[in-house]
């Protein structure tokens, strides 16, 4: 990802900028006021500053019933920024054992003999605040000690799973994730934070300022660590000592969280019983080929041959890992023969997924959450929890929606970016979830999941004795279908797609276009609605905007333009198009039979082809 930053900001700018990154650490929103002096104390630590209980007593009186964030940047005026180093020594003087670790008992002495001295009270609130994996012990250079997987290897969801078990503070992931990988190919770092989500905004912004104020940084050249054997390693480098890596399975964590979510008997049934069906699992390549040898085959049973391209390789074996249609080509005509009863494919870290049942039938990407929640009672950890909540993406069709009204449950539209439902998922408002991008999830960890995904489905055909295609026509009998594709045009000059959308938009807001109709082929469309898709979080009252432009027509229909993409190369131009048909003759047919005049109206009013410069993109669903 590249930055660009036109003119250094003044030392005011740059100053709020990390007044806002290190309150968004600790609150939802800059609007969230402060309520106690522990909160007043932790935001303050997480701007860098380690104030006296003189200094808290005197900022947060018996009178005060609140500061808001303006106070804070206020008093963080008035704060000396400590240092780490400072920090780290102070710590060592505490550790008499000089293990790394403090105790409650040595934590205890310090803070109520000498200085300003604390209560038992005060001393086990700290403690409890930064024993972060309640271990009885304060792990005072916890970024010396780091969790990598076994030879380097974790999905992302694992990850999230990992962070999440062990009580972290964040975790690195990196990672080409759907995209082209290898030397010539793309390459990301991606932070997420002690919940297993990806980061808020409020903490890469800060990142990028750190990032931008450095002036070196060290290595250890001569550090060697051993990714294939599991266990710690202990190294003595100068900034901490001793600095742990310890190498776990990076399957285990993973498989044992499943085991709790699943009813594994079932599915092993299922795979390996008397009346078992026939899987087809094509890793691709990437990083999801450990987890579905070692859960799928070894321990439900599944033949050795029902996964394929299991071996991880750097360059996804030439290929481009995207679980779709077009690049999990193979996988699609396997299944065409008849052989398998159940396919799925998945991306290179493993948390998008693409289900097709026999003879290549395809489960489009919102279906397959809308039946996943439709059946949502064959998966026991739902169960255990109920069901808090629905949520999906804007550009993904309306078919979830469905069933959120026929079961009366509560749906949240909301953003692309998993990091929107994270936060609904915190509040405990959201139980599943899903985005037309081929990526699935729940609230057992903070990110789309793609091996849960298919379990959930191969959960439903244990439930329902049933195949994919019979429980996707029984599904669209009962809620109707919502036709659903998506064109993407990649690698777009930007500047020609940029002036495409501003374009369109500039047409879309005039106060003719809402009204105007619209034909093709035997078809009138009237424009209900367009605008540029805005939304406000139910949890913090956050506000985003322009994230896609939509027409939406009087009959529900939809055409969604965004520009969006996570390669190196140009713009992705991606056009959405989402129309519902409840007529029991019409529901089978071919969706982009169904779906042309809708495609014919789209590339008319955004005069795509001509203002880009091309004609064929590619048909992802």
């Amino acid at each position: 990802m590249a930055f660009q930053d036109s003119s250094r900001p003044s030392e005011e700018e740059a100053f709020y900028v990390q007044c806002r990154a290190a309150y968004l650490a600790v609150f939802r929103s800059s609007l969230t006021n402060i309520t106690s002096k522990q909160q007043l104390c932790r935001v303050l630590q997480q701007a860098g500053r380690n104030p006296s209980q003189a200094n808290l007593s005197a900022y947060w009186t018996s009178k005060t019933p609140k500061l808001t964030f303006d106070d804070f940047c206020e008093i963080l005026k008035h704060e000396k920024k400590t240092e780490e180093a400072e920090l780290v020594k102070a710590f060592r003087k505490m550790d008499v054992n000089g293990d790394g670790y403090i105790t409650h008992s040595m934590l205890e002495k310090a803070l109520t003999t000498g200085g300003e001295k604390m209560t038992e009270e005060e001393v086990n609130a700290i403690f409890s605040l930064a024993d972060i994996n309640k271990d009885g012990k304060l792990d005072y250079t916890q970024i010396s000690h780091l969790v990598i997987g076994q030879n380097g290897i974790m999905s992302t969801p694992a990850v999230s799973c990992v962070i999440r078990k062990i009580k972290a503070v964040g975790g690195i992931i990196l990672t080409a994730s759907h995209n082209p990988g290898g030397p010539s190919g793309d390459f990301g770092i991606k932070y997420n934070i002690s919940s297993g989500g990806p980061a808020p905004e409020g903490i890469t912004n800060k990142i990028f300022e750190v990032s931008k104020a450095l002036q070196e940084y060290h290595i250890c050249p001569e550090l060697k660590v051993d990714l294939s054997t599991i266990g710690k390693q202990t190294f003595e480098v100068d900034t901490f000592k001793p600095f742990i890596v310890e190498i776990v399975d990076s399957v285990d964590a993973y498989a044992e969280m499943l085991r709790g979510i699943f009813d594994f008997a079932a599915l092993k049934d299922l795979l390996s019983g008397a009346n078992h069906i026939n899987v087809r699992l094509d890793a691709m390549h990437g990083v999801v080929g450990p987890y579905v040898k070692k859960i799928v085959c070894e321990e439900l049973g599944s033949p050795a041959n029902s996964a394929v391209n299991c071996v991880p390789q750097e360059d996804f074996g030439g290929h481009h890992p995207d679980p779709n249609l077009t690049y999990a080509a193979d996988l699609v005509n396997t299944m065409k023969s008849g052989e398998f009863d159940f396919g799925a494919a998945f991306d290179g870290d493993g948390d998008r997924n693409m289900v097709l049942g026999k003879h290549g039938f395809f489960v489009n990407p919102s279906d397959s959450v809308a039946v996943i929640a439709a059946n949502i009672t064959s998966i026991p950890y739902f169960k255990k929890t109920g069901v808090k909540g629905l949520a999906r993406s804007m550009p993904t069709s309306g078919a979830l929606d469905r069933v959120a009204k026929a079961l009366q449950m509560q749906l949240y539209e909301t953003p692309t970016g998993w990091k929107f439902f994270g936060n609904l998922m915190d509040a405990g408002k959201l139980s599943l979830c899903g985005e037309e991008s081929f990526g699935t999830g729940s609230d057992h960890i903070r990110e789309k999941d793609g091996l849960w995904a298919v379990l959930a489905w191969l959960s439903i055909l244990a439930t329902r004795k049933q195949s994919v295609e019979e429980i996707m026509k029984d599904h669209w009998q009962k809620f109707g279908r919502n036709f659903f594709t998506r064109y993407d045009y990649e690698e777009v000059n930007s500047d020609a797609a940029n002036k495409m959308i501003k374009d369109l938009e500039t047409q879309m807001f005039e106060p003719s276009f809402v009204g105007k109709q619209f034909s093709s082929s035997d078809k009138t469309y009237a424009v209900s609605v367009a605008d540029n898709f805005a939304y406000t979080d139910p949890v913090d009252g956050s506000v985003s905007k322009n994230q896609g432009l939509r027409i939406i027509f009087s009959d529900g229909s939809r055409i969604i333009f965004r520009l969006s993409g996570t390669g190196s190369a140009g713009a992705t131009i991606r056009l959405y198009i989402d129309s519902y048909e409840n007529d029991p003759q019409k529901i089978y047919q071919d969706p982009q039979v169904m779906l042309a005049p809708l495609v014919d109206i789209a590339l008319k009013v955004s005069q795509l082809h001509e203002r880009t410069g091309r004609s064929g993109p590619t048909v992802i669903t």
